[in-house]
């Protein structure tokens, strides 16, 4: 009777142990095919998220003027900011409250940080001359922008460097940035106007065709400004013949509406 009872026991234990060791596979099973079954929702979110992104990305596009979008397409693929460098004289002021700063906010508001990224570059009164000579054009080529917006010293120029030399000096420094990057799209844009000029007015025409030659997008905000030939001129610039606060209005809305359309 003894023995039996200890079969009996043992049969016991061995049914509880197989009967608990089922039970906990199951419970196993279930347990991964509930975290198989999160697993797949979170996938499907995450992919979701990421095409409602995309999608938001390519709308902005459409903000683009047509010959910049292959630009910004190529480094949205690659999941790179476009770099747009600013480059100019004390016409392009980096103070605050001047056209580029207040560009480069235009732009963070509308396509955001992780699609564009903006550098300031100011030279102040320096001729075209005297930035080839202090080799400047090279450091700045050396951060290989997407896209150069140059205000080629027109205003520190005219009066002190010859119109040939004015040019080879810019086709200098456009050079240099395109051997760094041979992609680069390039536009250029005259400095501010100033009253009662014509000589100036003559200068800025001849930067207008030299950029047309070498196929680089003119901005001519010149277009913007009352350069009638009156005074009025005068209320938009400093008595050094700088952009004040409505001669940087003026020149920040011409350019941000090349750069932000719709």
């Amino acid at each position: 009777m003894k023995k039996f009872f200890i079969w009996l026991l043992a049969i016991v234990t061995i049914s509880t142990l197989v009967g608990g060791k089922l039970h906990w596979d199951k419970r196993v099973e279930a347990v991964q095919g509930i975290n198989s079954t999160v697993t797949d929702e979170e996938n499907e979110k995450n992919e979701s998220e990421e095409k409602e992104k995309r999608e938001k990305q390519l709308e902005k596009l459409n903000f683009l003027p047509p010959e910049l979008k292959e630009t910004f397409k190529d480094k949205m693929e690659r999941e790179e900011p476009v770099h747009l460098m600013v480059l100019g004289s004390g016409s392009s002021s980096s103070r605050e409250g001047a056209w580029p700063g207040e560009l480069e906010k235009g732009l963070i508001d509308t396509y955001g940080k992780e699609f564009i990224k903006v550098s300031l570059n100011e030279v102040g009164n320096r001729t075209s001359q005297q930035v080839i000579e202090e080799d400047l054009h090279k450091r700045f080529a050396e951060m290989k922008p997407d896209i150069l917006l140059l205000e080629p010293f027109l205003l520190a120029d005219y009066e002190g460097v010859d119109l040939s030399d004015r040019l080879k000096n810019i086709d200098d420094i456009t050079g240099e940035f395109k051997k760094l990057n041979p992609d680069i799209f390039i536009i250029i844009q005259p400095s501010n106007p100033i009253p009662e000029s014509a000589e100036y007015t003559e200068a800025e025409a001849e930067l207008e065709n030299y950029s047309k030659e070498r196929k680089f997008v003119y901005l001519n905000h010149w277009e913007a400004w009352p350069i009638d030939g009156g005074d009025e001129i005068k209320n938009y610039l400093t008595k050094d013949n700088q952009p004040n606060e409505k001669g940087n209005k003026v020149w920040f809305e011409y350019v941000r509406k090349y750069f932000i359309r719709g």
